[in-house]
């Protein structure tokens, strides 16, 4: 593919798609960070260590959504290359396979939340008040895993066949609901009782429930492609469940050991104080308005890169890859600066002292200095590599990355150098700068591109001569 093509601005099909799958889905990730941040910005009513006690519960989550992502973002590249060659049935199938993992899934998360939410806190933080509102929240929102179990699978497969909007559309409805209860069962306003931290969760989950509903109602009600009965989801050969498995495994485990590794930095900001996690909780939530943008980015070109794959086209597959890596570097460097002017603006919500303030400002701008390297690896890892079928290299830059740079400089700032919290989070990005230079490199060597369903169709192997 010659070079003026990856720079081609005129090629009207990639933009339409690029606007056509990844603006829901950036829309979607923003209502959720918005979620996030209404969240924090109503809890924060009750004070500093209601902030950091919901932050603190919500990583258990965090690994949760994440476990739910990896197995779906590795079945969306089955998906968009099955949809690329139009083979509904295998991309039913592999809906199938996906749901039934991530319910699986969902059952330990959901007895560590019941049974185990005070260790959980107690891993992260030792501050009693803390503890006992983070396991109060935990042992309510425990109930909601099963419901983004199957809310996860059907949104992000349905990014593979390029049906985004359900999704966002639910999440709106969501996020609305959301709002209006965390209101209501946060303060006891609207005539509902003043349930504080427990108030949270419960918004949260109704307005999870809500979703899952609106979106299945959406997506069975139209007879959209993932509209499939339950013998459409089962009838899988043990060959192509194999074949499946192979390259999504290593998704699952780069996801799970990614945020475990991500979730460390919160265990040593906790050795600083209620005040350090307060202050990384907000500029996280506050860097994730920000980011989302490049969720669509990584999912639309995921997509496009994967029905290229499926469809033959893997020299304008590879074009794609590196235009939208070059489109995310210039957009990252935007919402750098975006990111750093709107910081004062977006910290007025919440009310925390002046030091804590101080804080996150500073944190802010590290985020705001790094987050074209951090679009980057997004659309490397998740976009790329992952619907090229480049599963294993994308989860040793992803693990490594964190457990081999990000950890021993977040020791190294808290308990050798004991910095200040947003100097400890400059040295942590350090691990983006290292994930960046091998993805680029992986990218430029082009190794990333393999055709998983050459010879599938319909979830069975088709012989060579056929």
């Amino acid at each position: 593919m010659q070079a003026l093509k990856v720079l081609d601005f005129e090629d009207r099909f990639y933009y339409k798609e690029l606007f056509r799958i990844g603006l829901p889905v950036m829309i979607q990730n923003l209502i959720f960070s918005g979620l996030l941040m209404i969240d924090n910005v109503m809890i924060g009513g009750l004070g500093d260590t209601a902030i950091s006690a919901v932050g603190i519960a919500n990583k258990l989550s965090f690994v949760f959504i994440l476990l739910l992502f990896g197995v779906n973002s590795g079945a969306c590249m089955f998906s968009a290359q099955f949809w690329g060659k139009g083979d509904t049935v295998a991309v039913r199938k592999v809906l199938g396979i996906s749901l039934r993992i991530c319910l699986l899934a969902a059952i330990p998360f959901f007895l560590v939340s019941q049974f185990l939410p005070r260790q959980v806190m107690t891993f992260f933080i030792r501050d009693p008040r803390v503890i006992e509102q983070g396991a109060i929240f935990l042992r309510i929102i425990g109930w909601s895993y099963a419901i983004q179990a199957i809310s996860a699978a059907y949104a992000i497969q349905g990014r593979g066949v390029g049906r985004t909007r359900p999704a966002m559309y639910a999440s709106v409805m969501a996020l609305a609901l959301n709002t209006v209860l965390n209101y209501g069962l946060i303060y006891g306003r609207l005539g509902l009782p003043a349930l504080g931290v427990a108030g949270s969760a419960t918004a949260t989950l109704v307005a999870r429930s809500v979703e899952l509903g609106i979106l299945l109602g959406i997506i069975y009600g139209n007879k959209y492609e993932l509209a499939a009965s339950f013998s459409e989801m089962s009838g899988f050969s043990r060959d192509f469940l194999r074949r499946f498995v192979k390259p999504v495994l290593p998704v699952i485990v780069n996801e799970i050991l990614w945020a475990i590794g991500v979730s460390m930095y919160t265990f040593f900001y906790g050795m600083q104080g209620v005040m350090a996690t307060t202050t990384a909780q907000i500029v996280e939530v506050m860097h994730g308005l920000f980011f989302s943008l490049f969720f669509g980015l990584g999912s639309s070109c995921g997509v496009m890169i994967g029905n290229q794959i499926g469809a033959g086209k893997e020299d304008l597959a590879r074009a794609y890859a590196k235009r939208s890596v070059l489109l995310g570097i210039g957009m990252g460097l935007v919402m750098g600066i975006a990111l750093a002017a709107g910081a004062p603006l977006f910290l007025g919500f919440f009310k925390v002292g002046p030091e804590i303030l101080h804080a996150c400002r500073l944190a802010a701008y590290v985020f705001a200095g790094t987050m074209f390297v951090r679009a980057i690896n997004l659309i490397m890892v998740v976009g790329v590599c992952r619907n090229g079928g480049d599963t294993v290299f994308a989860a040793l830059i992803d693990v490594l990355s964190p457990w081999c740079v990000g950890i021993p400089m977040a020791a190294l700032g808290v308990m050798v150098l004991k910095w200040p919290i947003y100097l400890v989070m400059a040295l942590v990005s350090l691990e983006e700068v290292v994930k960046a230079v091998f993805g680029i490199w992986r990218l430029l060597s082009g190794k990333w591109l393999n055709n998983l369903v050459r010879d599938l169709h319909g979830g069975e192997v088709v012989s060579k001569e056929a």
